[in-house]
């Protein structure tokens, strides 16, 4: 507070005086100060204690020479009763020895009557204020301070955390409630805790004073760092708990380094916790490679003898059958077929709810998709007596960028699922853009059909897994409930989304929505095939490593078909025996499980640096049950070139043949 200040402020003034002479005195004098002020006077001990106890005064003057009491027995009473108002004494008798008691007794300043005037009133004033100021600044501070503490300390003592600290000495300094507890009943012991005691003699098991005191020194260094670790609280204990532990340097107002504070927390149930859900996530992936392993196999073991019935179907197919012999082989190749759409739906299924489902970005002819869509199913709809139709907007790009076996799959799906619950009428296919922007095609395929129709209460439902519409559904139609789930996540996996539009006795129609790219190329050449079908296999020699005996002979018929040798090993270590004696072997079909030696170990090998084959380098097709996309993996990793999934269509096989052969002598 400056000069300034002091005369802007109006002050409560008390002056304390019997003689009707000193006081007309002080009051003349007060008037000639640049103070604002009032004042009170008073005569005697009883009037002030009155005065006081009403008033609160910035400043009193107090004169020492008062009936019945003296200045002196007054300012103790006043203090008695906590008025910490500044108070200056004056006395006509200038003894020293009464100023001595008098500010021992809290006065701040003690001057002879004789001395009064208007500086000297002014100055004690001011004084007096900043001092009051300065004090109440002070009891302030201290309250906040205190206040400070407690809730410190209620925040301390309501965890169960424990919270020390140690100076450089180790000596304990400072603890909550819950380390005393920690140490004192945990323990079972009946030593107290206290301020300053050394950490050695804290009753701690061995190992935990060694840690202790590492990690206490490491800090003291001046860095703050955390540990987990299991501690031991005795040498007896034998399930040690888990404790996350913070350790913080005590730092004094130059920034030294002076003590250590350390907030410990006991984390035994998280890592309980955390062991539970590593535990559940080895035994779900366990579980998973489990289920993928029992998968692989079911697949393999089912396959291995459809590819049987479907080639041998095939072959018979393909002889000069009539009547009913001819029904009888088509019935057996229909019901095949169903078959392995079931097979198909299973292990799809399994592979999206795995995540592991994978989705091509090359160019392909969606009209020439169209046309194959409308060959497979041909058959099915003139049986059933159905119109097939497929419209195709002009305005769609001959070549597009997408999955093509993946829009197989899906429409394939729709349509077969819409011939299943058609018996009469007929089935279209619509295609049409709806965006085409920035390179993105999107297209929209409507699937629809004339047949039973879907309840608007089952619709929502419909693509559910193992769902259908009624509960009769697949006793009548059959079929396992999942290629619609199936349809609708390759859709959704791409970005796209399909809706149903159904009435119970007029048909249904499913509208899916495909995102693709558009694709720079033009036209594709799609003549590659129709060459292949001409290619001449004759002089090839083909070995053929498979363990089922069935497999064998139905691959004889078609290689016999084919006019070339082949060469028959019934596992991989018989491969590699004839594949060390011969160096004719031009291609090699490799099953993959089989006993001795698996077709993986073979290819390793044949492909070995130091092979011991006498072609390493010879084409190796996998010719696997197994359709898993880590098999796939697996058999390029293996040096493998390619894979073709049993049962096998014979014209991708023999396209694979010929790619990987290369023989153009025999492609004129």
């Amino acid at each position: 507070m400056t000069d300034k200040d002091a005369a802007t402020i109006s002050y409560r003034l008390l002056l304390i005086d019997d003689d009707e002479v000193d006081i007309m005195t002080f009051e003349r004098a007060l008037k000639k100060t640049d103070l604002k002020y009032s004042l009170d006077i008073c005569n005697d001990a009883a009037e002030t204690l009155s005065a006081i106890e009403r008033n609160t005064y910035d400043c009193i003057f107090l004169d020492y020479q008062l009936p019945g009491v003296d200045g002196l027995q007054l300012l103790m009473k006043m203090r008695v009763l906590n008025v910490n108002t500044p108070v200056a004494v004056m006395t006509s008798q200038g003894d020293e020895k009464i100023a001595v008691e008098m500010i021992k007794n809290g006065a701040f300043d003690y001057f002879n009557k004789y001395d009064i005037n208007p500086d000297k009133i002014s100055k004690v004033v001011i004084t007096a204020i900043r001092l009051w100021d300065s004090e109440r600044q002070r009891a302030l501070a201290e309250k906040k301070i205190v206040e400070n503490n407690n809730r410190l300390n209620a925040i301390l003592e309501s965890t169960r955390n424990l919270i020390y600290a140690f100076d450089k000495k180790l000596n304990l300094i400072s603890f909550n409630s819950s380390f005393k507890e920690n140490i004192e009943h945990l323990l079972k012991i009946n030593e107290l805790v206290k301020i300053d005691v050394n950490l050695e003699d804290l009753p701690l098991g061995e190992v935990r004073k060694k840690s202790l005191i590492s990690n206490i020194e490491h800090c003291l260094k001046g860095e703050q760092f955390t540990v987990l670790e299991q501690v031991s609280f005795s040498n007896t204990d034998t399930e040690l708990p888990w404790y996350e532990t913070t350790f913080n340097p005590i730092f004094n107002s130059v920034g030294e380094v002076t003590g250590v504070a350390i907030y410990s927390q006991d984390v035994t149930e998280n890592k309980k916790f955390e062991h539970e859900l590593l535990q559940a996530k080895n035994d779900a992936i366990a579980a998973a490679q489990t289920k993928s392993e029992f998968l692989s196999n079911m697949s393999h073991e089912i396959r291995t003898p459809m590819n049987a019935i479907i080639g041998l179907t095939g072959l018979l197919l393909e002889e000069k059958f009539e009547g009913t012999t001819l029904e009888n082989i088509k019935s057996i190749k229909y019901s095949a077929d169903n078959l392995l759409v079931i097979i198909n739906d299973i292990l799809d299924f399994s592979k999206i709810e795995a995540g592991k489902v994978t989705f091509e970005k090359i160019d392909f002819d969606l009209r020439l998709r169209m046309t194959e869509l409308r060959k497979t199913f041909e058959h099915r709809t003139q049986e059933k007596g159905l119109a097939f139709v497929i419209e195709i907007e002009d305005r769609i790009p001959a070549v597009i960028k997408g999955d093509p076996y993946r829009l197989n799959q899906i429409l394939f799906n729709l349509v077969g699922n819409a011939i299943k619950f058609t018996s009469e009428g007929f089935i279209k296919v619509s295609v049409k853009i709806v965006d085409n922007t920035n390179g993105n095609i999107s297209l929209e395929f409507d699937v629809r059909d004339s047949g039973i129709g879907i309840p608007e209460s089952q619709q929502s439902k419909i693509f559910e897994s193992f769902t259908q519409a009624n509960t009769d559904t697949t006793r009548k139609y059959g079929g396992t409930g999942l290629g619609l789930a199936i349809t609708k996540n390759l859709i959704q996996l791409q970005g796209g989304d399909i809706k149903i539009k159904s009435k119970v006795g007029e048909g249904t129609s499913f509208i899916a929505t495909i995102p693709f790219n558009t694709s720079n190329v033009t036209s594709l050449d799609n003549t590659k095939d129709q060459e292949s079908e001409l290619a001449d296999l004759s002089s090839l020699v083909i070995l053929l490593v498979e363990d089922n005996i069935m497999n064998q002979f139905v691959a004889k018929q078609f290689f016999k078909k084919w006019n070339n040798e082949l060469v028959i090993a019934n596992h991989g270590a018989e491969a590699i025996t004839i594949l060390r004696e011969r160096d004719d072997i031009d291609l090699v079909l490799m099953d993959l499980q089989m006993p001795e030696m698996s077709g993986f170990q073979a290819a390793e090998i044949i492909r070995a640096e130091n092979s011991v084959v006498k072609n390493s380098d010879v084409p190796i097709i996998a010719l696997s049950a197994d359709a898993f996309l880590e098999t796939r993996r697996r058999v390029l990793d293996a040096g493998m070139n390619d894979y073709v999934t049993k049962p096998f269509k014979p014209e991708e096989l023999y396209q694979k043949i010929v790619k990987y052969t290369q023989k153009e002598s025999q492609l004129s």
